[in-house]
């Protein structure tokens, strides 16, 4: 349990800058409270003094034995620390009422990494103190300068020239919305925590009707820059298979001696039975998956059901499978699972890892066999959605500017996104993202409650 505050509920243990992901728990909860309708200031500065109080509380707490334990200083997995002085920076901003939240946040985090990082006199001093109050104290004091420097951009009005000058308006269509939107798909596609209940939750945030053109066309660009990540990341991979199923003819002259014989297209056919069991269970449940997309109660419950499910596969240590031993039930249970995650709310990564993984496919192929089968399950979606709306598609108008930079955006974040997965997934740490589902429902059901 101590690791586990410690570390922010495993953000401590993401792999690139853990500080970073610590310090982003703050701001991804203020501009949550602070854009959704029931984030009063009120709200909005509890939450930011609770979230202080208490990560201080657990770092001077439980420092000195955690540091003990590990047998060096400061251990990297610590971000409790960055978490109370992140929330430090932003509680000025509370005061401003009229502050661009989205803006102001991105602002507020930057500066408190700058801080953080550079460590200007006399941060570093403090860093001399006993136990887990020479890990706190710094952060605290960076918190205070990146606090006093926002507070004053905003008063001088730097932030809204800023904000103007990016055309920030998040209730339409423009570059910094759509790198937003982007970067979302990207982060949630691949990590266990439902792109399609983000999206959702976003889209209610930001006022967007995912209904219009417009955004089915962005939509399906956005799918495009998903897919080109996992090519990126699974390149060699991809070459190796396709290789192998071009040299398939040696394995045998008939195609059950091929099937037999052969990995890849042993892989194939199971990829394809899974793909179809997908297809065809998405077309026979099409209008609740639709009528369940736009209701934010339906996506809270299911996070709940992504949560469990990765606290659950993280339990299991043994799954030694390898692909060739894969057969056609399992392979039909990861298509089911595939199919599950349509429900927004249900991680499509999340749901058939597990799935795997419960069924005892290592975890290593257990990612690989995901993201093979979600290529075509990608691509089948953005084209049965192409189809069905064509003539909406077909007469939207979009600058060039946001179809290039929400696609590009999902790419990018994509890659990091995957690389994260395979890493926290190999060393059976799914359970951060389970931690992460729960509260994101309870914030949402909160949400709900209030109204």
């Amino acid at each position: 349990m101590k690791r586990l505050l410690l570390s922010g509920f495993g953000l401590g243990f993401l792999p690139f800058a853990p500080g970073t992901w610590g310090s982003l728990l703050p701001v991804a909860v203020f501009i949550a409270l602070g854009c959704l309708p029931f984030g009063s200031a009120s709200i909005v500065m509890a939450a930011l003094i609770l979230m202080t109080i208490t990560a201080s509380a657990v770092c001077v707490a439980f420092t000195s034995s955690e540091e003990a334990r590990a047998g060096k200083t400061d251990p990297g997995y610590i971000v409790a620390d960055e978490i109370a002085g992140q929330s430090v920076a932003l509680i000025p901003i509370v005061f401003l009422a009229d502050a661009n939240i989205c803006i102001t946040a991105v602002i507020g985090f930057a500066l408190f990494r700058l801080f953080d990082i550079l460590k200007p006199w006399p941060i570093k001093k403090l860093e001399s103190f006993p136990g887990g109050w020479g890990v706190l104290s710094d952060d605290l004091l960076a918190g205070v300068y990146a606090g006093i420097i926002l507070f004053f951009l905003v008063t001088a009005g730097a932030v809204d020239y800023l904000g103007k000058l990016c055309c920030v308006d998040f209730t339409s269509m423009n570059p910094l919305v759509a790198i937003i939107l982007g970067g979302v798909q990207g982060l949630t596609e691949f990590l266990p925590v439902s792109s399609s209940g983000h999206l959702v939750l976003f889209e209610n945030i930001f006022n967007l009707d995912p209904e219009t053109p417009q955004m089915l066309l962005f939509d399906l660009a956005l799918h495009v820059g998903t897919v080109l990540a996992i090519l990126f990341v699974f390149r060699k991979s991809i070459v190796a298979f396709i290789s192998s199923l071009l040299s398939c003819r040696r394995y045998g002259p008939g195609p059950l001696d091929i099937y037999k014989r052969s990995p890849s297209v042993h892989i194939l056919v199971l990829a394809m039975a899974a793909t179809f069991v997908t297809a065809v269970a998405g077309v026979l449940f099409k209008s609740y998956f639709e009528s369940a997309r736009g209701s934010l109660g339906v996506v809270a419950a299911m996070w709940i059901i992504t949560g469990t499910l990765l606290l659950i596969t993280d339990r299991r240590r043994k799954s030694r499978m390898s692909l060739r031993q894969l057969g056609f039930i399992a392979a039909i249970i990861i298509g089911l699972a595939q199919a599950a995650a349509i429900m927004p709310g249900i991680s499509r990564s999340g749901a058939t890892i597990c799935a795997a993984i419960l069924i005892g496919l290592h975890r290593r192929w257990a990612v690989e066999f995901s993201f093979l089968i979600g290529i075509p399950a990608i691509l089948g979606a953005a084209m049965v959605e192409t189809i069905s709306n064509f003539e909406h598609i077909t007469s939207a108008a979009l600058p060039i500017s946001v179809l290039l930079a929400g696609p590009v955006a999902a790419a990018i974040v994509g890659v990091f996104a995957l690389k994260i997965l395979i890493n926290v997934s190999r060393r059976a740490k799914l359970r951060i993202f389970a931690f992460y589902c729960y509260g994101l429902s309870l914030l949402v059901f909160a949400y709900l409650l209030m109204h």
